[in-house]
């Protein structure tokens, strides 16, 4: 049975580390794999469109994986990825799943669809109907990388890792007037609703922010001919999102706690802490260095309250313990204060104390991060989660 993996291009080299990783856990499976590398292709002056159907013509996949891309994908002749392979095609979604607006409306009904916060299914239901889709399934992030030596006690543990606190991720915050500021009253007003009903509670799917304001004013939002209003969610998404991320960055940096930084945009930033080392942009493979080197990873969860992001189970792999915003699936998978120490969003000085306490006390962070280790490998790897593609294919 072959497996086609196919990447594309990506921002600091995440899904292409996921492509890998994938290729790689089915291969220990016993599969005979493929990796179709479509940007390489691109970036040498190739054609994507013929080195898939040349793929496809010498040697017909079994199974076609990949992640975000050519879900929507037709030849000239209106063939799907998966009429061309005469196999199914299941396309893991990493980001909001509604920002891909384009690209799911392109994509076979046939077609599986992996996404990181299981209430990003019933938003695919919502807006596009309950029948849309075959197949819809939660595919939580695996970890990347390779898992860290154990370190034998909380001395060594402190001893092999110098950055106390870790942060990587670019900076963030929200837009000086929103990107809705312009349009008529009604709608703006909607909008601004939305928002305060969001950032208002713990955590809400955008979706549901945005149809409960609409309801309240009156709309059928169970109305096919109403799908258009719903689709402005992810605007809702990233305004919550960058607006949290913000007010965390600020949090820490008050904290005082010694953080080491990589990500883009943060030079005009930096003069927010008092004690911060900055190293810049850096790929996702890097970043796992970083993490093998790291006490406590800190973690904003993407606004995917109800599901995961990858740098909670990549720090475990990588040997650290993290701090995160509490998700629904984090507490299902990881107990807090054994395996994860969370903060709420609703109490960020609670959390901001907590985060101060844990920097100063690396022996809490050590049993912390054995424990997360110890599930996620168990649990959490690219090893494991190829069971859920191979059971949203059908296989």
């Amino acid at each position: 049975m072959r497996i086609l993996v196919i990447k594309g291009h990506s921002q600091y080299g995440g899904t292409r580390l996921f492509a890998d990783h994938a290729a790689a856990a089915f291969a220990r499976r016993g599969f005979a794999v493929g990796v179709l590398d479509l940007a390489a292709i691109v970036d040498a002056g190739g054609d994507a469109a013929a080195a898939i159907l040349a793929d496809a013509a010498a040697q017909p996949a079994d199974l076609v994986f990949s992640i975000n891309i050519v879900g929507e994908y037709k030849d000239g002749a209106g063939r799907s990825l998966a009429a061309i392979h005469g196999a199914p095609h299941v396309v893991w979604h990493t980001d909001y799943v509604l920002t891909n607006q384009a690209r799911l409306e392109g994509t076979p009904s046939s077609t599986a669809l992996l996404v990181v916060d299981p209430t990003q299914i019933e938003a695919i239901k919502s807006v596009y109907g309950a029948d849309r889709f075959d197949r819809l399934r939660f595919f939580p992030h695996p970890a990347v990388g390779e898992p860290a030596p154990d370190d034998a006690d909380a001395d060594a543990f402190a001893a092999a890792r110098p950055i106390p606190v870790l942060w990587s991720g670019g900076f963030q915050k929200p837009n000086a007037a929103p990107p809705w500021a312009d349009a008529p009253g009604p709608a703006r007003g909607v909008f601004d609703d939305a928002l305060d009903l969001a950032l208002s509670v713990e955590w809400m799917p955008p979706l549901q922010a945005l149809e409960t304001v609409l309801a309240a004013r009156g709309l059928d939002i169970a109305d096919p001919g109403n799908r258009g209003a719903k689709l402005a969610a992810p605007v809702i998404d990233a305004e919550v999102r960058w607006t949290r991320r913000f007010e965390f960055l600020k949090a820490v940096a008050r904290s005082g706690v010694p953080v080491h930084i990589c990500g883009a945009n943060w030079e005009g930033q930096l003069y927010r802490f008092k004690n911060a080392t900055y190293e810049g942009p850096v790929e996702m493979a890097r970043m796992v260095e970083l993490m093998r080197r790291s006490r406590l990873v800190l973690n904003t969860n993407g606004n995917f309250g109800g599901g995961s992001h990858e740098r909670p189970f990549s720090a475990s792999l990588a040997g650290a313990a993290t701090f995160s915003d509490f998700s629904r699936y984090y507490g299902q998978v990881f107990e807090d204060g054994r395996s994860m120490a969370m903060f709420r969003w609703k109490d960020l000085d609670a959390g901001m104390a907590r985060l101060q306490a844990l920097t100063s006390d690396p022996a809490a962070c050590f049993a912390m991060a054995r424990e997360a280790k110890a599930l996620t490998l168990r649990d959490h790897t690219w090893d494991r989660r190829v069971d859920l593609i191979l059971e949203a294919a059908g296989i």
